[in-house]
């Protein structure tokens, strides 16, 4: 393939005010449709969740949504925003609360009005808020259910050592909540301190902004962020969930680094040359193109503000488990040994430069990661620079930020396969069967 230039990309600019409450609003102008949206990100999360209340925070947003807000009942609140074919949503992640809504333009100052009733005046309807909870078991009981969600549940689980970050909701915390414990949990931290809004389409910013400001202006409250503690995972260790599949789900990974570590960067170059790049990275081309070992298999860097993680994922036939793992082992030992190559190097940060592109593809897709980058620290030249420092990444770099990850000894595996695989897997470590993904893990 003859070389191209990168593809040119300009930074739209964005607007940025800041509420009397404190909140951050960045507005991102577009006409070409008739549509208009809010993307907000709140401090919280899942990892504000009370020790014996996992699966707290999801209720509380799901409750935010379905229960009413306003003096508008559950129904009445869904009949407006159907009326005007918008849709809105609250959710949770580890570090953050979101919410959001997407309208036509004419709606925008109605929806609006909505949405800060969603988050300033909910009503919990009861009926409403017990279906949620049920809903919310049913899915938690489901989890079993699925190789690939059962894996994530004890990978995470093990590797981030029972912290904020590993705790997982489970069927019997999720039922025993109660509505108290919602409205107070609400009331507690959800509010505008440390936020981020993205408000993106075609709108009036003038009159938008008056409406915002007379909306949110004396929001108080909000998430007061706990001070981050790194984990201290207790492996090598291999979880060994028992079930009769047809192809071995593997999930193997260890702590990762931070936001804004000066290794960010070079180890998502890494990343992308060992595992994330699909077909042309070391890890697919090694067991699945040249072996056949599996379907599929990715690598993944993710940080947190704690130490985030690096995870190898992938899936194989249940009389291929060890040639698999000894071909994933050789393959990352290899790399924390050599590193990439100069060619590797080339070709990675080429195609990162060029899919970077992707994020601009629509206002609605980069306001909202401009919110989230903006939410997390980053500067206000990310998206500037972000190529840049891909291209800045030298052999000796990416090789660095390699070697610190894959060098750990203390990593986790997760696997679920048919029972019996006990032996090929002791192999590689210490295996520990589990039965129950929510009970308290046993010791290596």
């Amino acid at each position: 393939m003859p070389e191209t230039a990168p593809l040119e990309i300009q930074v739209p600019p964005f607007d940025v005010k800041t509420l009397s409450c404190g909140l951050r609003v960045l507005f991102l102008k577009n006409g070409d449709l008739p549509l208009a949206s809010v993307d907000l990100m709140l401090p919280g999360g899942t990892i504000l969740d009370p020790e014996g209340k996992e699966g707290l925070s999801a209720l509380m947003t799901a409750a935010l949504r379905n229960g009413g807000a306003g003096k508008l009942a559950p129904a009445a609140f869904d009949a407006a925003l159907e009326d005007r074919a918008a849709s809105m949503e609250a959710g949770a992640d580890k570090e953050n609360f979101t919410a959001g809504f997407k309208c036509l333009a004419g709606d925008f100052p109605d929806v609006l009005g909505l949405f800060a009733d969603m988050l300033r005046r909910p009503r919990f309807d009861p009926q409403r808020l017990e279906t949620d909870k049920a809903d919310q078991v049913d899915s938690l009981n489901r989890l079993e259910d699925t190789p690939d969600a059962l894996t994530r549940v004890l990978f995470f689980r093990g590797l981030m050592d029972y912290s904020p970050y590993g705790q997982w909701a489970s069927p019997k915390t999720t039922a025993a909540l109660t509505p108290s414990d919602v409205s107070d949990f609400y009331r507690e931290f959800l509010g505008p301190r440390g936020g981020v809004m993205a408000v993106t389409g075609n709108f009036d910013e003038e009159k938008t902004l008056a409406q915002l400001e007379a909306l949110f202006g004396d929001w108080k409250g909000g998430a007061v962020q706990p001070a981050p503690a790194d984990a201290r995972p207790s492996g090598p260790v291999i979880y060994f969930f028992p079930k009769d599949v047809s192809q071995v789900f593997i999930r193997y990974g260890v702590l990762g680094v931070r936001r804004h570590d000066p290794r960010q960067v070079p180890l998502e170059v890494a990343n992308y040359i060992l595992g994330g790049s699909g077909f042309t990275s070391r890890l697919m081309r090694e067991i699945r193109s040249n072996r056949g070992l599996a379907y599929f298999v990715d690598s993944v860097s993710e940080p947190y503000n704690v130490r985030g993680v690096f995870e190898v994922v992938g899936g194989t036939r249940p009389d291929s488990v060890k040639e698999y793992l000894d071909v994933m082992f050789q393959v990352m030992g290899a790399f924390a040994r050599e590193g990439p190559t100069s060619k590797e190097l080339a070709e990675a940060q080429q195609s990162m430069v060029e899919e970077y592109a992707y994020n601009f593809e629509s206002p609605f897709t980069l306001a909202p990661y401009k919110a989230s980058l903006d939410f997390h620290g980053y500067p206000d030249d990310y998206l500037a620079t972000y190529r840049d420092q891909v291209k800045a990444v030298t052999l000796s770099q990416a090789a660095d930020a390699a070697r610190s990850i894959l060098d750990q000894k203390n990593w986790i595996l997760a696997v679920c396969g048919p029972d019996g695989l006990e032996p090929e897997l002791s192999a590689f470590g210490k295996v520990v069967k589990v039965t129950d993904i929510f009970a308290p893990l046993p010791q290596p």
